[in-house]
């Protein structure tokens, strides 16, 4: 990310044509991915946190205050956006996932425009497909959640960062407005996820040492642009001072504090960054290739974009959250390992560009093109494969949780004097805050005094009892139900799967 490029020549007018071109086509085919199947599903337990937060007041919003179970105490961010997006159109499935969908198909664009800057159009075009069609990243591009939006901030991060200290190209120092765009794209990330803090750091840290490395050239930074960067990020970022500090500093910091301990699941996640989350080591191995770009600067951008994909995941290494961790939330990583896999594909082109140039002088770059794509034929045809076997996957198993058709079925099921009891409480609660019954729901903790009214019908729903506390709620729930006189009646309607269990009991005399 130093001055002058990454070894990629300086962008022509008909480059950048063709550059913005490849932006609009990748971040096409991941709209078009990112819409299968989109409203086929009903939102998933975290999704529903996410309504759930959504509504609260501007104010409890803001001040990190009230969230759905767990208290992870995130920013106000994302939850003022969707927000926003449910007063315009409610909050229907495809309404409340259309800010992921887009924000993906945002980071499809944005690799193709870093891709092409530091390591040619070509590379750039690879990287946007790569990105465009992946999995993991369609997977969560579906998901009315944060991470694909912090993955977008970071990338727009990342482009400013190339843009201020690569201004020779550009014939000029960077602009004021750069300066401070960048200081609030840093900010943006703060306002979205927690998990933001380690990946705008390291950016922060690589982008002082890229700085310094360059203070001499007539096209750096001056000292004055980066306090506009500073101030821009530190004002923007003061709103969040109160809620940060009431949570963190004096309420302990929720399901993201720390706890000692490395984490369990460390080298999964190694795995899953290097992998986009594929297990195969095709897409480590082209990265790989990156070490053969052809100039000194070039490889300093290789060695800052590998540390700014692994150093924000070191954290997790030093004391690790309460709450399981898993790779979205590093979704910003995975953008320069993308542009590890362009830089992968353009070291490849370099070597045997030399080489063509050398062995046969007589030929033009279109033997390096077709020679270059023989070589990635086998990792190309490898990783479509898992491509396609992980988009399938995705799209047959979107609806594993679907909340919607269990309201659905207790909907139609359900009759006057009916109750439900939800275990874990803490937990269940959520979904039917968003895909309501027409009857009341009550915690195991008052199983008793639900059974002491006598109600028509107890419709007992479980979910992630997998550990010891919530399977003993669940046994203690029927336990009580069958002791009052209740016995299991089949329930129409419910959809197939396991992750949701709904049992009907009515009175012995009634059946």
């Amino acid at each position: 990310m130093s001055r002058g490029g990454a070894g990629a020549p300086p962008p022509t007018a008909a480059g950048a044509k063709w550059a913005t071109v490849a932006a609009v086509l990748a971040a096409a085919l991941a709209l078009a991915l990112g819409t299968v199947g989109l409203a086929d599903a009903s939102l998933w337990l975290d999704e529903t946190f996410s309504v759930f937060d959504a509504r609260r007041d501007v104010v409890d919003i803001f001040a990190m205050r009230g969230e759905a179970y767990g208290g992870a105490h995130h920013p106000p961010g994302y939850f003022l956006l969707l927000k926003a997006t449910i007063a315009v159109c409610g909050t229907a499935e495809v309404c409340v996932r259309a800010p992921s969908v887009a924000a993906n198909a945002g980071i499809a664009a944005m690799v193709v425009v870093l891709g092409a800057r530091l390591f040619g159009l070509g590379a750039g075009a690879v990287a946007g497909v790569v990105w465009a069609a992946m999995p993991y990243a369609i997977k969560y591009g579906q998901q009315a959640r944060h991470y694909t939006l912090l993955a977008l901030v970071a990338a727009i991060a990342l482009w400013l960062v190339v843009r201020v200290l690569d201004r020779a190209r550009d014939a000029g120092q960077p602009r004021d407005g750069e300066m401070v765009a960048l200081g609030l794209a840093a900010a943006a990330a703060a306002w979205l996820h927690l998990f933001a803090l380690p990946f705008v750091g390291t950016l922060a840290a690589l982008t002082a040492a890229a700085a310094w490395i360059v203070r001499r050239s007539p096209s750096a930074p001056t000292p004055r642009q980066w306090g506009l960067t500073i101030v821009a990020g530190a004002i923007a970022c003061a709103p969040l001072v109160p809620g940060m500090w009431t949570v963190w500093v004096t309420g302990g910091g929720g399901q993201l504090a720390s706890a000692a301990g490395p984490v369990e699941n460390a080298w999964p996640l190694v795995v899953d960054l290097a992998t986009f989350g594929l297990d195969t080591p095709w897409v480590p191995a082209v990265a790989a290739c990156a070490v053969s770009v052809p100039t000194w600067r070039a490889r300093g951008c290789v060695a800052a974009l590998g540390l700014l994909a692994a150093l924000p995941m070191s954290v997790i290494f030093v004391r690790n959250p309460e709450h399981f961790v898993t790779l979205r939330y590093f979704m910003p990583s995975l953008v320069p390992v993308a542009l590890l896999v362009a830089a992968g594909v353009a070291g490849i082109a370099g070597v045997l560009g030399a080489a063509r140039a050398r062995w046969l002088p007589r030929t033009g770059p279109a033997l390096t093109a077709a020679l270059t794509a023989a070589i990635l034929a086998v990792p190309a045809w490898r990783v479509g494969v898992l491509y396609v076997s992980g988009l399938r996957k995705q799209w047959a198993t979107s609806g594993f949780e679907p909340w919607r058709d269990v309201a659905a079925a207790i909907r139609g099921g359900a009759g006057r004097g009916d109750v439900a009891v939800l275990v874990p409480f803490e937990l269940v609660a959520y979904p039917f805050a968003v895909y309501e019954l027409p009857i009341s729901a009550h915690a195991p903790a008052d199983i008793a005094e639900v059974m002491a009214g006598r109600p028509q019908g107890v419709f007992v729903v479980s979910s992630h009892v997998d550990g010891p506390e919530r399977a003993a709620q669940r046994r203690a729930v029927l336990r009580r139900v069958a002791a009052a006189g209740y016995v299991r009646t089949e329930l129409e309607g419910l959809p197939g799967q396991r992750s949701i269990e709904v049992l009907l009991y009515r009175p012995r005399s009634r059946r």
